[in-house]
């Protein structure tokens, strides 16, 4: 009996130690030879197998449980391309169908677990509402890229360019109701913020705030609910008409900010920069020599640059080789920059534009557009 005991015991450890696997049986339609592979979040590969006839299959030990992408390719017409297809991995088995003569199309997954039936759902919804405008798109890059593209006249080629522009626009608008769709009919969801983290959130913040704070309290909750709801927030509050966050730390001489020493100015041009990007420093020597010629009327417009450097030393240097004679801020912390914060910054150069009354007209604007956006604002005035 006691070693009846023992043997028990020594069966549920081993039980216990037991490696998590993921088994998958795939099929894939219209494509006879080919690769199924899967690539973790750093585009590591990590599963593969031949598609031979149509199937496929994976028998492995589970790296992890989470988010992986699948990569499909048909060795008989490598034309057919996709974008890779998001998928969540955990312990179990996966069935897994290929249209392998749309690899637009999300696969069909027959699968016991919970995030991945609500990751197809999502995408299925995705195929339906998106999958037109994003064709559309796609040819309209391609023709761009072309040399008929690059041998249009330079209205003609302007034309097009805002066509693309118009239409991208209207993928971003589709991609905010998918996520929309996707809330209502799932409102319990506890993965809805990982839609809206990988979305064009920046874009229209205040919609995408709305439909965050529709989210179950499971998804606020999350890693990733956490992470984008406190960008969102932030983001909110930073949308044209809104009054612009103040600016911490002080100017070259030590001085803090004060916004109403700006008050003159019907319009502001509030430069992020680092001393070590070659953009930022390009366009400053263009701020001098085109920007304050084109604009033309220097007493109603200003510049302040605001450094996101660490080094004191580097910050004042290349304000120096930049000639640049317009009020310089920074509070010297670098990546941890209150600035970089409130203003919802993730890379330089990045440009804004504001009224004298410190608010927000242009957010995140192009610096190609900056000297039509003032002018034409001025000229309205």
């Amino acid at each position: 009996m006691k070693y009846l005991n023992l043997l028990l015991i020594t069966m549920l450890i081993a039980g216990c130690n037991r490696a998590d696997r993921i088994e998958i049986d795939g099929t894939s339609p219209g494509i006879k030879s080919g690769v199924f592979g899967i690539v973790d979040v750093l585009n590591k590969p990590v599963y593969g197998d031949n598609i031979v006839d149509g199937k496929f299959r994976i028998n492995e030990i589970l790296e992890y449980p989470g988010y992986y992408q699948i990569k499909v390719t048909n060795m008989l017409d490598n034309k057919l391309t996709h974008i890779p297809y998001e998928v969540y991995l955990e312990n179990g088995k996966y069935n897994i169908e290929i249209n392998g003569n749309d690899l637009t199309k999300y696969p069909k997954i027959k699968t016991e677990s919970k995030i991945q039936n609500e990751l197809t759902a999502y995408y299925t919804l995705a195929n339906e509402l998106v999958a037109d405008v994003a064709q559309k798109v796609k040819e309209e890059r391609a023709f761009l890229k072309s040399s008929a593209g690059k041998s249009l006249e330079g209205t003609a080629y302007l034309a097009r360019v805002d066509k693309l522009k118009e239409l991208q626009d209207q993928q971003t608008e589709v991609e905010a109701s998918v996520i929309e769709k996707f809330i209502e009919k799932y409102p319990k969801s506890a993965i809805a913020a990982h839609f809206i983290k990988n979305a064009d959130y920046k874009s229209d913040p205040v919609r995408y705030y709305a439909l965050y704070n529709k989210l179950s309290d499971e998804a606020k909750d999350s890693e990733e609910g956490k992470e984008v709801g406190g960008k969102l927030s932030g983001l909110a509050k930073l949308v044209p008409g809104q009054t612009a966050p103040d600016i911490y730390g002080t100017d070259i001489k030590g001085k803090a900010f004060d916004r109403n020493a700006f008050k003159n100015k019907k319009i502001i041009l509030i430069d992020f920069w680092r001393a070590g990007n070659e953009v930022s420093r390009q366009n400053h020597l263009q701020m001098n020599s085109k920007l304050l010629f084109q604009v033309n009327n220097d007493q109603a417009f200003g510049i302040i640059s605001i450094d996101l450097d660490e080094n004191k030393e580097y910050w004042l240097k290349a304000i120096k080789e930049d000639a640049m004679k317009w009020p310089q801020f920074s509070d010297l912390k670098g990546n941890e920059s209150k600035n970089a914060e409130a203003w919802g910054i993730s890379r330089v150069p990045t440009y804004y534009l504001l009224d004298g009354n410190w608010k927000i007209l242009k957010r995140d604007i192009p610096y190609n557009d900056i000297s039509f956006e003032i002018t034409d604002y001025l000229e309205k005035k």
